[in-house]
């Protein structure tokens, strides 16, 4: 099994490929044999064949929903390969960190327990890795951390950010000594909870996919009844626009299918790339000019005003003017429901993305104080937080003894769990919190329940998402419905007609 590795977008057309596909599935342990390509692509044909006798399709027709099926066969397997790949490497990377921690915090050095975890998983890709990097800090001799690029190994056959936080907590737990079992307890138990969000998650998504099957199904299913219920001069199914429609609800049904296992598939353990432009979004929040804003909406206000005012003078309409009044007061209040919403978007990236960074910088706060923490926490910092970030390490820049920057970090806000995390740091700043290992205890452990609360509307938002594709059916079922009313429609005034 080899890891996924980004690159440029090609076109699925080229799996139609016999080679192309059996390579593309080979990355996620799958042989696809000649053998099993012919029972593919027969299932394929047959149920071409079910569906076109179903619809009354005539040949022409059945072939092209052959050939639908075909183009799209090869994105379902691999979606269906890739879903299993994922599992695994979630599976995998749950064991490793509970083994990883556990071993370490018995032997208490990165080589003692990378050396314990490789008992473990002592088979496949994954064993090769960890021999490797065991291998690599005994034998290193021209490396400055040899511990520290074995564990670079492992992250990188991951790509999991949970896999990396591990390792920074164990790099930093060694190299400033002493009792980390607390630590790692709390960290164990964030492992813990995430994966159980995971497996609830994946249940869900079980669920969504289940739906969609059925609404498909159903779609399929009810669009066949106008072509049994009425027969003899009623019969429509032969009408070329009949056979068409039903070719076009066929394809269309399975290119939901299609699109929709494509984002029900997905990795588990891997940081999805935010290019939503929460920056941005940010800025136009802080940046915000009532004033401005105003005189803008005002102005927008203008047309539709005039256009209202002389509409009710020259129709003498009451109904014109209580329209014209809600128009124009929506345009003026225009820029208030705008900025509302997009703050309300960013208290919710926020609320999801801060106890990311909070971790962060907990486990900086090993070998850092917590200016510098914060500052080292730039290279990995959430979109939505880095401009507020840049302002709280220039205040900090001035004033490193004041309360001030942290009490005003996403004030306008009104986060309680953010401005009571940013006052724990400042009294780990100003040195009231105790010993370090204490310190980190506390935030981790603050931070669980946030990363827990945060991670939960992160999954609430994927699954919402979705429900989109349990209502395409429903739509595509009505357009079909109407194109067979239509023709019955037609077919019976011929007849009557006729019949006259």
């Amino acid at each position: 099994m080899k890891k996924e590795r980004g690159k440029k977008k090609k076109s699925s057309l080229r799996f139609l490929r016999y080679k192309n596909l059996t390579l593309e599935l080979s990355r996620y342990g799958y042989e696809f044999t000649p053998k099993k390509a012919m029972i593919s692509y027969g299932m394929i044909v047959l149920l071409a064949a079910i569906f076109g006798l179903l619809y009354k399709l005539q040949l022409p027709y059945i072939a092209s929903i052959g050939i639908i099926g075909v183009v799209f066969s090869p994105l379902v397997l691999i979606q269906t390969m890739k879903g299993k790949y994922h599992t695994t490497m979630f599976s995998m990377a749950n064991n490793y960190m509970e083994q990883f921690l556990y071993s370490f915090k018995r032997n208490k050095t990165i080589l003692n327990a990378l050396t314990e975890t490789a008992t473990i998983f002592d088979e496949g890709e994954f064993h090769e890795i960890l021999v490797q990097a065991i291998e690599h800090i005994q034998y290193a001799t021209d490396s400055e951390d040899p511990e520290e690029e074995a564990l670079v190994m492992i992250s990188e056959f991951f790509h999991c950010e949970r896999v990396d936080a591990v390792h920074s907590f164990v790099m930093g737990a060694q190299r400033r000594g002493g009792d980390a079992g607390g630590s790692i307890a709390l960290l164990s138990k964030n492992r813990a909870m995430w994966a159980e969000r995971i497996i609830n998650l994946q249940k869900e998504f079980q669920i969504v996919k289940r739906n969609i099957m059925i609404a498909l199904v159903a779609t399929l299913l009810i669009c066949i009844l106008p072509l049994y219920l009425l027969g003899g001069d009623l019969d429509i199914s032969a009408i070329p626009l009949c056979q068409i429609s039903a070719v076009v609800l066929i394809g269309i049904c399975m290119l939901i299918y299609v699109k929709a296992d494509k984002k029900l598939c997905r990795s588990w353990i891997e940081k999805e790339t935010d290019s939503s432009g929460m920056d941005r979004k940010y800025l136009q929040v802080r940046d915000y000019d009532e004033v401005k804003e105003a005189k803008s909406s005002q102005k927008m206000a203008v047309i539709p005003a005039i256009l209202f005012i002389g509409a009710f003078v020259y129709f003498q309409n009451i109904a014109i003017l209580v329209t014209g009044i809600v128009v124009v007061l929506f345009f003026l209040n225009q820029h208030k429901a705008g900025h509302n919403l997009a703050k309300k978007k960013v208290a919710r990236e926020i609320e999801k993305q801060f106890p990311n960074w909070l971790m962060e910088v907990a486990l900086l706060l090993q070998t850092d104080n917590v200016q510098m923490a914060i500052r080292k926490s730039m290279d990995s910092a959430p979109e939505v937080l880095t401009h507020a970030l840049d302002e709280l390490i220039l205040e900090l820049e001035d004033d490193p003894n004041a309360i001030e920057p942290y009490h005003r970090f996403l004030k306008d806000y009104r986060n309680p769990d953010v401005q009571s995390a940013m006052k724990m740091l400042y009294a780990l700043s100003s040195g009231n919190a105790g010993d370090v290992t204490k310190q980190v205890e506390e935030l981790i452990d603050r931070n669980n329940a946030m990363m827990d609360k945060a991670e939960k509307l992160t999954q609430e938002d994927k699954i919402a998402g979705m429900k989109i594709y349990i209502l395409l059916p429903s739509l595509l079922a009505s357009f079909k419905l109407m194109v067979d009313m239509a023709l019955l429609l037609v077919v019976f005034l011929q007849n009557l007609t006729f019949g006259m």
